[in-house]
């Protein structure tokens, strides 16, 4: 029986996931469709160089959150002062890369022998200190499951940001510029919306906790750990094989992200605010094991389907002059699952306090990735990616060590939870074979994939539903807790 306090926090963090697929849904659509439009209109090349940029711009990010925005959230109680030494070090940090970045632009964009990518690099960077302004705004606003604010900022802020400034600029003709200055326009108006929506006091001091600077520093190696696994890729890719093809293996990884992170940033942002307020408990445990199983019912299926239509997903999406992204597709959807699985780990173990081990797990899988990689490299572009699945599997593995002992779980309840998963994906491949050869006709690519795909869906929905107090015996519980909460709500 859930207690009144956990009651409360699940229905809180069940209505905040809500808002959070909701926000990422319209800012996924929106961002397919006028990611499609920027491809068309610009080509592959623009997008291999601010794809640089935002690898850099990225490692940034992470070292001025550097763990300190969770760390409010994590917290029982804060202070104001506390608040204002979170803001001091993100604002120093910002500034401080800011200018690093200035001055080693030119250095790094010859290590990626790209050119373009120094002034593109220089004026970028200043989103750094724009995003550390709006650090604060957004992890108090979280602490408080206020998703709903988040979801409208970043929604507001990317449209105008991309589909305003962006599209106009790529028509103007002003090429990679018109990425640079969607960028900017979307963190400045982002951050503006956020301290509207979460004003705090202003002041700086470097008095502040030992337990928020402890906790943020574990966070922090976690997280560039997280950023190496991630980004090394392109990081390799772009060295390696040049401009174009980091912009053919950036929008084959910006498809198959742009599902995942519709689902996954919303549950992972909403799973570390819950967690935080209800702790190591056995509804805890449950709210977890129930997670993994019905994301690992959703995107084995859908993802291994993307993998077999690749070849028409970016001929339909991006055009011919993309076609070499689908041989980049394939593998990465196969491995898109189990990034998936282990984007639900990382935010328990921290809600529980317990970076450390993830920091640790996090570093052993980076080491690994960056060997692997790099010998992957040495052959070809196309072994480079196929490496990926070897890496989220181990990751996956590893990480799974880690959460096992945090939370007290045995290994068999954890296959029991996933692997409904990767049998579902393998049926809708074997479905998907058969309804390849029932469809014997030649027709569009379009045409062609939905003949193959929608049957194989329909399928397994009825399955899944027919099944669903079978499959997920937590479902009547959640549904209840839900409509009990949504009636005292409306008392």
């Amino acid at each position: 029986m859930l207690s009144t306090k956990n009651n409360k926090t699940l229905y809180g963090a069940l209505k905040g996931f809500s808002w959070n697929v909701t926000g990422s849904l319209i800012r996924a659509i929106a961002g397919f469709v006028i990611n499609i439009l920027l491809a068309r209109i610009l080509g592959p090349q623009p997008f291999g160089v601010i794809a640089v940029a935002l690898l850099i711009i990225g490692i940034g990010n992470l070292i001025i959150e550097s763990g300190l925005g969770a760390s409010l959230i994590q917290k029982e109680e804060i202070v104001e002062k506390e608040i204002a030494f979170v803001f001091t070090l993100q604002m120093l940090l910002g500034l401080v890369l800011f200018a690093s970045i200035v001055v080693l632009a030119p250095w790094i964009a010859l290590q990626f022998k790209i050119q373009d990518a120094a002034a593109v690099l220089q004026v970028m960077a200043f989103a750094l200190v724009i995003q550390a302004f709006a650090q604060v705004p957004a992890a108090l606003l979280r602490r408080n499951l206020d998703f709903k604010s988040l979801q409208i900022a970043q929604i507001i802020s990317f449209l105008i940001g991309y589909l305003v400034v962006g599209i106009s600029m790529a028509v103007a003709n002003f090429g990679v510029w018109s990425l640079v200055a969607a960028n900017l326009v979307q963190n400045g108006i982002n951050a503006a919306i956020l301290y509207w929506k979460s004003p705090h006091k202003i002041f700086l001091t470097l008095s502040g906790s030992s337990q928020i600077t402890l906790f943020g520093l574990r966070v922090l190696i976690a997280n560039i750990a997280n950023w190496l696994i991630q980004y090394v890729d392109q990081t390799i890719i772009g060295r390696k094989f040049g401009a174009q093809n980091l912009g053919y293996y950036s929008r084959a990884y910006f498809l198959n992200w742009t599902i995942t992170g519709i689902v996954l940033s919303s549950a992972q942002t909403t799973l570390f605010s819950a967690v935080s307020r209800m702790g190591k408990s056995e509804e805890t445990k449950r709210v977890f094991l129930g997670s993994m199983k019905i994301f690992a019912f959703i995107f084995f299926p859908l993802y291994w389907l993307i993998a077999l239509e690749s070849h028409n997903i970016i001929s339909v999406i991006y055009g011919k002059d993309w076609l070499p992204a689908a041989e980049l597709l394939t593998p990465l959807a196969f491995s898109m699952p189990f990034l998936v699985l282990v984007g639900l780990e990382g935010p328990l173990l921290n809600g529980l306090g317990k970076p450390h081990y993830e920091m640790w797990a996090q570093w052993i899988t980076a080491v690994i990735a960056v060997l692997t990689l790099t010998i992957a490299a040495n052959v070809s572009l196309i072994i480079t990616a196929w490496s990926i699945l070897f890496i989220y599997l181990f990751r996956f593995f590893i990480m799974s060590i880690v959460t096992i002992k945090t939370i007290n779980l045995s290994w068999q309840q954890l296959v029991t939870a996933v692997i409904g998963g990767p049998v579902l994906g393998s049926g809708a491949m074997g479905l998907w074979l058969l309804a390849k050869q029932l469809a014997l006709f030649a027709s569009t690519p379009i045409l062609e994939s939905l003949a193959r795909v929608l049957p194989v869906l329909l399928i397994l929905f009825s399955v899944i539903w027919a099944t669903r107090h079978w499959l997920l015996p937590e479902y009547p519980v959640i549904i209840k807790i839900i409509s009990r909460n949504r009636d005292e709500t409306l008392k």
